[in-house]
């Protein structure tokens, strides 16, 4: 089991940020966990709010992450299949799709950067699609070996 905690933001298009009442939602902290299902599978669910902004932005996410058969690496790239209710101005779903990458630092410790699209059909008048990309700290409660190091190479 990973845990992960997150600095993150939201960012709409012009045209969509007058429906949504701003272009940037800026969250911290956003917290994730994510548990192994199968070889190169994860199960990975994720929580934010927006703190201190005036825009209402609080996301619930779950997402399957498919690693290409490296998740023993200190680098662990991954791409993603997700969904999200995102609760603004009302309660909307989204789809979501996205990519990203760990960085593991010693066997307990890491850095991990995403990007997600988080697409809204457009009946859901009070939320948009939108681009939403996250940065920060993650922690292996299991054992981890950090093979193939990256200054070995």
């Amino acid at each position: 089991m990973v845990c992960r905690s997150h600095l993150a933001s939201a960012k709409y298009s012009f045209e969509d940020a007058k429906t949504v009442e701003g272009e940037w939602v800026f969250q911290s902290p956003r917290f994730n966990i994510s548990r192994n299902l199968f070889k190169n599978l994860t199960l990975d669910a994720g929580f934010a709010a927006a703190l201190g902004d005036a825009q209402k932005y609080t996301t619930f996410d779950g997402a399957i992450r498919y690693d290409f058969g490296t998740s023993k690496n200190n680098v662990v790239p991954y791409v993603l299949l997700g969904g999200s209710f995102i609760s603004a101005i009302r309660f909307t779903p989204t789809l979501n799709f996205g990519a990203g990458t760990t960085f593991w630092f010693t066997p307990k410790y890491g850095l991990n950067m995403q990007f997600m699209y988080k697409f809204s059909e457009t009946r859901f008048e009070s939320q948009k699609s939108h681009i939403y990309t996250s940065v920060g700290l993650v922690y292996s409660f299991g054992n981890r070996s950090l093979s193939p190091r990256l200054w070995e190479h």
